[in-house]
């Protein structure tokens, strides 16, 4: 609480040394953009304000100046120049896709018809101002950054796209594979580190057996396809059919079979007495 009345009375002093009238809610929405940088960074972005810039800074020029603009803050979303800078613009508007945090979304939204008029310039201060905006609000509630998928036209856009936000840990793969057709799981997997493509070799994620022992094994390397061939033999002998039994192999098989009844009735006598 003492970090955030000082920002409040270093605003306050900066306001007066440009004349500029502060609200309640403007100040809340300043405090909560700049709550998350370094006191000491924040009191050199102060005094630079007061003796470099001609007007009443923008929170995003107080981020600038404290070093804090180009990276993002610590939540993981990025700082207004670079979410502009990965908006799908011009020709490729329709068909690039795009994994953006909410804030991005709603700014991108403020300034899309200014892109599809050609007014590059205008759309550029629109996003941005209504970024900040929704970036301050964001952090002065402590909301978590939610990551949402924007599909574009273009197939090999968005498998790279969908590649590099599971890598980043924007998005997990379950939630990527929704985007990818079946036919392309396989190109997509080779997009991927490999301890993120296991399962996808077949096209499809799979739980590979959860089996103990030699038979979990098996099972594991014939779903990932090596098995030696010598263990993808049967190694019984065929079988016969009855036609191509001679006939000292059909009367052998006959004694086995009456071997066998009798064994079965003597045991079932032996327990029905022993019941007795």
């Amino acid at each position: 609480m003492a970090f955030l009345d000082w920002i409040n009375d270093e605003l306050t002093i900066l306001a007066e040394a440009f004349g500029e009238r502060l609200t309640e809610e403007r100040t809340e929405i300043y405090i909560g953009g700049l709550a998350d940088i370094q006191q000491n960074q924040l009191q050199g972005a102060f005094r630079r304000a007061r003796y470099e810039l001609k007007w009443f800074p923008k929170l995003a020029e107080l981020r600038e100046l404290a070093g804090a603009l180009g990276g993002g803050g610590k939540d993981g979303r990025p700082g207004p120049e670079e979410a502009w800078a990965r908006m799908p613009k011009g020709e490729r508007m329709e068909d690039d896709s795009i994994v953006w945090c909410e804030e991005e979304r709603i700014a991108y939204s403020a300034c899309r018809s200014l892109l599809l008029d050609g007014d590059h310039i205008g759309a550029r201060m629109a996003f941005k101002e209504r970024y900040e905006r929704e970036l301050a609000e964001a952090r002065s509630q402590g909301r978590q950054v939610r990551w949402i998928m924007s599909t574009g036209y273009d197939i090999e856009h968005r498998l790279a796209t969908l590649a590099t936000a599971v890598q980043e840990k924007r998005i997990s793969l379950e939630s990527a594979l929704n985007f990818v057709p079946g036919e392309r799981q396989t190109d997509f997997a080779q997009m991927l580190p490999p301890g993120e493509a296991k399962g996808l070799l077949t096209g499809r994620v799979e739980k590979l057996p959860d089996l103990p022992g030699l038979a979990g094994l098996l099972a594991k390397m014939q779903m990932e396809g090596i098995v030696p061939q010598e263990l993808n033999a049967d190694p019984r002998p065929p079988r016969k059919a009855p036609s191509d039994r001679s006939p000292e192999e059909a009367r052998e098989l006959r004694e086995k079979l009456n071997a066998q009844i009798e064994f079965l009735k003597r045991s079932r006598n032996g327990l029905r007495s022993g019941g007795a």
